[in-house]
């Protein structure tokens, strides 16, 4: 049965990938993240450093459906709330149940109970920033 993801992803600005290009990957928080994320799979910088954004939702019928449609399309499934990318290795993926998964090599890793707390939190305060 259709159901409305969440997908959170480590978007990386110009002025930040400017400063990446001057001063390599360890000049910033964020940019460890995502490296960490995309090559390794490992969350926990960028969870535990706000480094995550809710860049679109998409409609599927499960974890694997999201990761084809992110993919693949069909694109009338996603609606975009930020500039984004295909879906891969080190993003979130949030189901309607408030669950948190990690994108892994192959399949899905729920987030651990702690960083399940830290991306719940974090969501909160981006929505009651949004309807201020």
């Amino acid at each position: 049965m259709p159901q409305i993801f969440r997908v959170h992803q480590i978007i990386l600005d110009e002025a930040l990938a400017d400063l990446i290009n001057k001063e390599g990957w360890e000049c910033h928080p964020k940019a460890m993240a995502y490296m960490a994320a995309v090559h390794t799979g490992q969350v926990k910088l960028g969870v535990e450093n706000r480094c995550y954004s809710h860049v679109s939702s998409v409609v599927a019928d499960d974890l694997e459906h999201v990761y084809e449609v992110c993919n693949i399309g069909p694109e009338d499934r996603i609606t975009k709330h930020a500039r984004c990318r295909s879906l891969g290795v080190g993003d979130i993926v949030e189901n309607t149940d408030g669950d948190y998964f990690a994108v892994a090599n192959v399949g899905f890793t729920p987030l651990s109970p702690t960083l399940q707390k830290f991306m719940e939190y974090y969501d909160t305060l981006d929505r009651e920033l949004t309807c201020a």
